[in-house]
């Protein structure tokens, strides 16, 4: 994905003092709201337009199958980085529910309940970050990027026994479901 990629490079010649300072201006910022969760069967058919799906002009659907689409609520306004300009995650019909399950109690043993570190509210504890109202396609590329082994920051290994038994179909849900909830 080039856009990370771009991010990282520029990232590496930041100085450590910099990032300090961004690093606290971003951490000071409340979550808004701006992601609408629609559980639907059909999604609307999109392209890409510059880093992000958009619809097809010609309003065609699709089936959702076992995975989430995000679109923005205004593309013209998104793509002038309006903040007050939101977002679609659709998901599977029934996946709130099932997220809110695997999220709440573990699933009996199928995962850990996301509470524990998260906060029983998913807002973070500590350094543990939030979870509420969070993007769902980037909540699910981080539990996968954590069970293939992906990902290796300080916490990870905290986090590779709780999504080893998860499936993708899992990871969905559990995303619908953070996101659909106040930050």
């Amino acid at each position: 994905m080039s856009p990370p990629a771009a991010m990282i490079e520029i990232a590496k010649a930041v100085p450590d003092a910099d990032v300090d300072v961004a690093a606290a201006y971003f951490g000071s910022l409340k979550l808004k709201p701006w992601i609408r969760v629609v559980e639907t069967s059909t999604v609307p058919k999109t392209h890409v337009c510059g880093s992000m799906l958009v619809p097809d002009a010609d309003g065609a659907k699709e089936p959702i199958g076992d995975r989430i689409i995000e679109t923005p609520e205004n593309a013209n306004q998104t793509e002038l980085r309006d903040a007050a300009s939101g977002f679609v995650a659709y998901v599977p019909v029934g996946s709130i529910d099932k997220g809110a399950a695997l999220v709440d109690t573990g699933a009996a043993g199928k995962t850990t309940a996301c509470g524990i570190c998260h906060g029983q509210d998913l807002r973070g504890l500590g350094p543990v970050p939030p979870l509420a109202g969070r993007s769902p396609s980037y909540v699910v590329r981080q539990l996968v990027d954590i069970q293939n082994g992906n990902r290796n920051g300080r916490w990870t290994a905290l986090m590779e026994p709780v999504v080893a038994k998860l499936t993708i179909s899992d990871m969905v849900s559990i995303a619908a479901y953070t996101a659909s909830r106040k930050p």
